[in-house]
């Protein structure tokens, strides 16, 4: 670990420590301030005045802003069930070996995440009198990383073990928490109570970081020592480069199927999400915007770039999806992916799910849920013309007054346009299947409606209406195409 200053983490770990107490006592220093007031009137003048009222009422806000939520009551373990050495040999065969390399204990237990990384952390035992050490690894890494590669990944949650940082790292999180928590119930109160709170939220978050990203360094150093710098370096930058692909496919993909009780292959369809040349905008958008956010002294973690660099890596920084293609990780440490896929449901959904194949959900759940929105409606698109689409589109806000659930309305005009979009794109594929089309979903991409050589994407056709790409005469002269294909199929 001689590439990370150990003394200098050191410092900044016990100035983090003293800035978590600071906190606590700046916050009882303005509360009594604000109480001494009504106290000196009511002493010296007899009673107690305006001011004396309304720095009373700050004090109580202030007080009220800094009390414990939950701190005493959340627990820190998982209830989930943990993977069990009988279930999953090959890898606790991995978890001793690594333990092992870099003169560790190996974790008492080891949990299955769904997300792109992995985590280390301390259970509370015996009414919190004892901690032990459990990791988390996500199911997506088994898919991204070759089995080395994942060893080092786990030489780093050892590192942040063997380097003392689980001791500090609750108080870190429960401080920014609680700063947070003030800053936002204080925002809208009188005489600006929460500028002390965010200055010093803003100088906490600064150091605290510094100490994070220290730490960081410091259990790459030890995973570089362990697996080597090759894999190591290569873990990072494929999590870096992988991660967010992860995450919007997780998003917009899984848990829309999740919460209509739908299981799929999720590894397949993460690989088909990544061969997508044609991912829908706000996907590709969002994925973009995250592998392009710049350094920011808040971050908790290094840049990729420094991270490599300080575990002796001298190779190329660029890291692109397509260099780390196709996919060859380590999904037989827990039995192949449809075992890894079904250990991680069975401990993660209540319930159980209904197993389809990527090529059946359009037909068995899109389709299903399109045409029951709009059963019924005087809008029913088996016998609205393909043709009303520009009027209801210019309808907006009004339309949505039209059509919208039961219940209480609270979304902003803008709101209201954007579910008015959304429900017309359902709209029209509802209206494409009644004439004979196909409906055809793919990870990452826009559903479109397949009929012989004809192929509709029925948001897109929505987005160029409404930027004025696609002129209402042409996208009526379309219909008459669209119509015709429905009554020749019909016939």
């Amino acid at each position: 670990m001689d590439a990370v200053n150990r003394a200098g983490v050191g410092r900044r770990a016990v100035l983090t420590v003293i800035l978590w107490a600071g906190f606590w006592l700046l916050g009882l220093a303005i509360a009594g301030a604000l109480l001494l007031l009504p106290l000196f009137e009511a002493r010296y003048t007899g009673s107690v005045g305006l001011s004396g009222f309304i720095a009373g009422a700050g004090a109580v806000t202030v007080l009220w802003a800094l009390r414990p939520r939950g701190w005493f009551s959340a627990r820190e373990r998982s209830d989930v069930p943990p993977l069990t050495r009988e279930e999953f040999p090959a890898l606790f065969s991995l978890l001793d070996e690594v333990a092992e390399r870099a003169k560790a204990k190996v974790p008492k237990k080891v949990y299955l995440s769904i997300e792109a990384t992995a985590f280390i952390g301390m259970e509370r035992r015996w009414f919190g009198l004892r901690r032990e050490p459990v990791v988390g690894i996500g199911l997506p890494l088994f898919a991204f990383l070759e089995r080395e590669e994942l060893a080092s990944v786990l030489a780093h949650e050892y590192g942040h073990h063997q380097g003392g940082d689980l001791s500090l790292g609750p108080w870190v999180y429960r401080t920014r928490r609680s700063i947070a928590l003030a800053v936002d119930a204080l925002e809208d109160s009188a005489f600006f109570l929460d500028v002390p709170f965010s200055l010093y939220g803003r100088f906490f978050l600064r150091t605290s970081s510094a100490v994070s990203r220290s730490q960081e360094l410091a259990a790459d150093a030890l995973a570089a020592s362990v697996c080597g710098v090759r894999p190591t370096a290569s873990a990072l930058r494929k999590v870096h480069a992988l991660a967010p692909y992860w995450q919007a496919y997780l998003a917009t993909e899984l848990v829309p199927l999740f919460e209509e009780r739908v299981g799929v292959p999720m590894l397949e369809g993460f690989r088909r999400f990544l061969a997508e040349p044609q991912r829908r905008v706000e996907v590709e958008q969002g994925i973009q915007e995250e592998l392009e956010r710049p350094p920011s002294p808040w971050d908790s973690h290094p840049s990729v770039e420094e991270r490599v660099r300080s575990v002796g890596y001298t190779g190329s920084l660029e890291a692109t999806v397509s260099e780390f293609l196709p996919l060859t990780g380590c999904v037989e440490l827990l039995g192949g992916e449809r075992a890894a896929e079904a250990a991680w449901v069975e401990r993660s959904i209540n319930g159980t799910l209904v197993s389809l194949r990527w090529d059946e959900v359009a037909e068995k759940v899109v389709s299903p849920e399109m045409q029951k929105h709009w059963a019924g409606s005087d809008l029913d698109p088996k016998r609205t013309p393909l043709g009303s689409l520009p009027g209801l589109l210019k309808e907006g806000e009004a339309l949505w007054d039209r059509v919208r659930p039961p219940g209480i309305d609270v979304l902003s005009p803008e709101g209201k346009r954007q579910q008015v979009r959304r429900m017309l794109v359902g709209w029209l594929g509802t209206a494409l299947v009644h004439r004979g089309f196909t409906p055809e979903v793919r990870p990452g991409a826009n559903m479109r409606l397949v009929l012989d050589d004809i192929s509709v994407e029925p948001a897109a056709i929505i987005r160029r209406l409404l930027s004025g790409e696609l002129s209402e005469a042409a996208y009526l002269e379309a219909c008459e195409v669209l119509e015709s294909a429905g009554r020749e199929r019909a016939s």
